[in-house]
């Protein structure tokens, strides 16, 4: 029965580990440049506290990736229509404003993030 356990375990920790991907530091290294490019480093930082916006420090594991993706490429709609987003607003007292990030490069920020929120 033991031995029927452990065989069952495996498995599961290795599809745990699976979806668990490492970071794509080509990808991450994009990010900061685009981070810095569209002016996201003038509201947030990363791990060194708040600013005009939220510090974004472990947002990769706060925030589902979809909506991530939505609030880098389109704050705008996000402020109108998604209540995490309204919260926030109220908060900082600013809105975020839509520096026209493609999805692509939404990404690449995001895996910026991750790389960096690990440190």
């Amino acid at each position: 029965m033991k031995r029927l356990s452990f065989l069952l375990v495996i498995p599961m920790v290795m599809l745990l580990a699976a979806g668990k991907k490492g970071i794509d530091s080509k990808l991450a290294s994009k990010g900061k440049k685009l981070f810095v490019q569209k002016g996201c480093n003038a509201c947030h930082t990363i791990g060194k506290g708040r600013l005009v916006g939220p510090d974004l420090k472990g947002v990769t594991k706060k925030r589902k990736y979809k909506w991530l993706i939505a609030m880098i490429t389109r704050p705008d709609s996000m402020l109108k229509y998604d209540e995490i987003a309204k919260s926030l607003l109220k908060e900082y007292g600013t809105p975020m404003p839509n520096q026209k990030v493609s999805v692509e490069e939404a990404k690449a920020i995001i895996e910026y993030l991750r790389q960096e929120s690990e440190k």
